[in-house]
């Protein structure tokens, strides 16, 4: 790669061309795994897997080697509890972002409530951090980014070993 100047100008010209090219290098891999995904999905081995409830039973299982979340995710993971300080009930639930929970307890009919609420990339990638499993955040500026998120929810895995689907 030619600059124009040899000083400090010549510096930021090197890393402005070069910008685009690493761009280009990230979604060049950014394709090539999302193509390793579909090649598992369609083949026999059984080592693809998608959707959260999926993926998510496969990273407590230990059994992704890659997930792939698509940057477009906005939803919270949400611990859900009773209103009624004398119920115990709760439950973990995703949600869109700022929504309150529907309907009422199933032990007493109280009101629901969001006690604790995360970022549902961040729920995920805690998960697969705690399985050694490598995360990627897949851009949907492309058509198999795109892809990820229209066909499976943007939530997919690439797995080590088959396993039962739910």
């Amino acid at each position: 790669m030619d600059v124009s100047y040899t000083d400090e100008s010549g510096l930021y010209e090197l890393v402005d061309a070069a910008q685009d090219r690493l761009l280009d290098l990230e979604i060049t891999q950014d394709k090539l795994v999302i193509r390793r995904f579909m090649e598992e999905l369609v083949s026999d081995k059984g080592l693809a897997a998608y959707g959260e409830k999926e993926v998510r039973h496969n990273l407590e299982l230990g059994s992704v080697d890659t997930i792939l979340l698509s940057e477009n995710l906005r939803n919270t993971r949400a611990k859900i509890t009773c209103s009624n300080r004398s119920c115990d009930f709760s439950e973990n639930k995703t949600l869109v972002p700022n929504a309150p929970p529907q309907g009422n307890c199933l032990k007493c009919g109280s009101p629901l409530q969001v006690a604790d609420e995360i970022d549902l990339v961040s729920d995920l990638s805690k998960l697969a951090d705690e399985s050694g499993a490598t995360v990627k955040i897949i851009s949907s500026e492309f058509e198999e980014g795109a892809q990820l998120y229209q066909a499976f929810g943007g939530i997919a895995a690439i797995l080590r070993y088959k396993t039962s689907h739910l």
